[in-house]
């Protein structure tokens, strides 16, 4: 043991230097890691509000096609996936919309709103027909979705029939 006895007025104390300076290296660390914490939590990379977390849009306001989702997803708690169409999308009084089947496998989709009249099975997507109720107002297809993916990055693309597609990105915490 390296520890020696000093006296200070009346008293002696025991010190080690060595092993002291350690114990406050360890705690300066852990206090980083925890301040790094605490800061990603309040941008919001955990989910939830804040710089990064929270909704995102793909695609402009003015796209044929835009979607909104959550960038930080939690492994088997729900989350939705919001696709804006134009009123252009819907002239015809219907709107084909796909969804890349590869974003697909690492969810479960338990709802869309509305109810496809039709869906199709591709090799790289999966395509629903939706009625259009009103062809001179922009509609909106609602998944609800629950990630099934363990942990890491999910990759998406949706588009309205053989025009205008969007991409976009999604973390997948445990």
């Amino acid at each position: 043991m390296a520890s020696e006895i000093k006296r200070v007025g009346d008293l002696e104390i025991n010190e080690d230097l060595k092993s002291q300076r350690r114990t406050w290296l360890v705690q300066r660390v852990g206090w980083i890691v925890m301040a790094l914490v605490v800061l990603a939590a309040l941008v919001g990379l955990f989910g939830g509000a804040g710089l990064l977390g929270g909704a995102a849009k793909a695609g402009s306001e003015d796209a044929v096609v835009s979607a909104s989702y959550e960038r930080f997803l939690r492994f088997m708690k729900p989350t939705t996936l919001q696709i804006q169409l134009s009123q252009e999308a819907g002239k015809d009084g219907k709107v084909s919309v796909w969804v890349d089947r590869q974003y697909l496998d690492g969810l479960q989709v338990q709802q869309i709103t509305p109810q496809p009249s039709s869906a199709k099975t591709g090799p790289e997507r999966l395509t629903y027909v939706f009625e259009v109720d009103d062809p001179n107002r922009p509609a909106m297809v609602t998944f609800d979705l629950l990630p099934e993916q363990e942990i890491g990055a999910l990759r998406g693309r949706v588009g309205v029939g053989d025009g205008e597609q969007v991409s976009f990105g999604q973390f997948v915490y445990p």
